[in-house]
This record gives C-alpha cells, structure tokens and sequence, in this order.
C-alpha cells in the first residue's frame, strides 16, 4: 500500500514535470518520432527508392532513436533534479514572501489600530478581527490614518513612529537581500518591486528623521502628515507584492 502511494506521487510528480520541461525538447522529440514511423514504414518496401536508401535509412533511423534516448535521458538525470532543486527554492521565497507579509500586517495593524481609536468616527475597522491582513486602503484613507496617528503613540516598545518604521525597515531589508539571492527564479517586474520596497521612500525619510532624532534634533511633528506620501507609496508597493507576487508564486 505504501510502495503504491509513493509510486503514484512520483508519477505525478514527473507529470507536473513534463510542464515545465523544454519546449524546443518537445519539438525534437516530436520530430524524431514522425521520422522513426516515416521510415519504419518505408522500410517494409522491398524496393529503394533511391540508390543507396536503405544506408541513408539505417543512419536517420539510429540518429533519432539517439535523439529520442538523450531526451529521455535528459528528462530523467537533469530536469528532475532541477525542479526537485527549483522546488526547494521555491518553498524557501514562499518562506521569505510570508515574513515579508507577516512585519508590514503587524506594523499596519497598529498603525490601524492607533489611527481608529483617534479617528472619531472618520475611520472603521476593516476586519472582524483584531489583526489587518489583505486591506488595501485608498490614498484618503491613508491620509486620515496619517493625520490621525500622533508621532509618540505606538503599541510597540518603540518611543515613537519614526523608530517603529525604522525598526520595520532594518526588519524588511535583510529579507529583501535574502530574495535578491534567489532572484533567478523571480521574473524581471518582481524583483523591480522588491528592489522598490528594499529602497522606497518611506526607509530613505525615516533613515534621515531618524539620524536627526539620534544627534538630539527635537521632531516637531504632531502626526504622521508628513510622511503621508511616503506610507501612500509604501502601502501601493506592497499591494502590487502581495497581488502579483505573493498570491501568484503559492
């Protein structure tokens, strides 16, 4: 029973194989084919059709049996283990995108949270539960988030929202790195995207504010107004990571 599951998971592991196997593989293989049955079947005539056919028949017809072979090989001892190494991959960005998503669902969760407690009715909470995840807010309500948000208020064990976002940032960017490493199997648009959310504005801002709060620069700032473009762009970059990457690559 058992040898019986694990042989049915392994055919269907090579048939899901079979997808992403070359296609030019594909096209020889058909090809080989259409010439082993041509020849085949000519060579049950007893007459040449040319002098010297019967050589030229022999050649070809060894010529795609090898071909047909190196193929076969091929699939077996190389593609396999490409995508068993793929798949291990792929689980470890799976693994990566999920902590990318788990700091920026907390960070906004409070963010939210803070933001709607002020709010005075301008905001509702937009989840039956105390956690935020898969919201996407629009320009206006982040710009009443923002404004609704004081600098010294946070849930954290952060003074302020300038060391929160900062500790986001020094949480969010090693991870960026770790993806940049598996970047072969991203396309060309993703990591763009990750490459904007590793240097976004928001990180580039609070690095500065933050620099100025360490060398004893007072922050006037009531609210989080003067980081609403910032958390705007911020809050978008993540909603493209989230539609077109995390969703797509599970």
């Amino acid at each position: 029973m058992v040898f019986c599951i694990l042989a049915k998971n392994k055919i269907l592991y090579m048939l899901k194989s079979l997808k992403t196997f070359r296609q030019d593989f594909y096209i020889l293989l058909l090809v080989s084919l259409v010439i082993i049955f041509i020849m085949e079947i000519y060579s049950i005539q007893e007459t040449e059709i040319f002098k010297g056919a019967e050589i030229v028949g022999a050649v070809v017809l060894k010529l795609c049996y090898s071909i047909m072979a190196s193929i076969v090989f091929y699939f077996f001892s190389v593609h396999l283990r490409e995508e068993k190494k793929r798949k291990q991959i792929l689980n470890l960005l799976i693994n990566h995108f999920d902590k990318l998503k788990s700091l920026k669902d907390v960070w906004f969760s409070e963010l939210y949270f803070i933001a709607y407690n002020k709010s005075k009715g301008e905001l509702d909470w937009p989840s039956k539960d105390s956690f935020v995840e898969n919201y996407y807010p629009s320009s206006e309500e982040i710009a009443i988030i923002a404004r609704c948000t004081p600098l010294t208020l946070t849930r954290s064990g952060d003074l302020n929202w300038i060391d929160r976002i900062n500790t986001l940032k020094n949480e969010i960017q090693p991870l960026c790195e770790e993806i940049f490493l598996l970047s072969n199997n991203l396309k060309g648009n993703e990591i763009s995207l990750i490459g904007q959310l590793k240097t976004c504005q928001l990180f580039l801002k609070i690095s500065v504010y933050k620099f100025r709060s360490d060398e004893g620069v007072i922050i006037a700032n009531e609210n989080l107004s003067f980081i609403e473009p910032e958390l705007v762009n911020f809050l978008s970059l993540f909603k493209e990571i989230e539609l077109n990457i995390i969703k797509k690559i599970k």
